[in-house]
């Protein structure tokens, strides 16, 4: 990856080879973002998450239930609500395997780009030109 923009707050990295992009926070996350995340956020959009099924062990049985648990519900009754913005990630239950405790969900949050990150890549999206692989002939 190359860097494209630095600034007070975050680097922006660009893959050479691909339609992807990193937003490098100097004191926190990092974000990893694709072609239509930085189209979205061109049009004031903040993008979220891309999310796969994460598979988690629970510390504790909830039963059959848990399927049918909100995340706001899940993390209070693991008592860990207060660390979280259960409110803004849209989640999903896919899977309990009850002998293990093992949880399969997916979940996507918003994207809290730094906002010198989203002022450089609104200007930087309306001129780029997307990674083409040319078929061979």
């Amino acid at each position: 990856m190359t860097e494209i923009f630095s600034g007070a707050e975050c680097c922006v990295f660009q893959s050479g080879v691909a339609d992807r992009w990193m937003v490098v926070n100097r004191n926190g996350p990092w974000f990893r973002l694709h072609l239509e995340d930085i189209t979205e956020i061109a049009r004031g959009v903040i993008p979220r998450s891309s999310s796969d099924v994460v598979p988690y062990r629970l510390p504790v049985d909830l039963g059959s239930d848990v399927m049918e648990l909100s995340l706001a519900s899940l993390l209070s009754v693991l008592g860990v609500a207060d660390r979280y913005e259960p409110d803004v990630v849209e989640y999903e239950a896919i899977d309990y395997y009850p002998p293990k405790l093992l949880l399969e969900y997916v979940a996507r949050a918003p994207l809290h780009l730094p906002r010198e990150a989203v002022a450089f890549l609104t200007e930087y999206v309306q001129s780029y030109s997307p990674v083409s692989y040319d078929e061979e002939a």
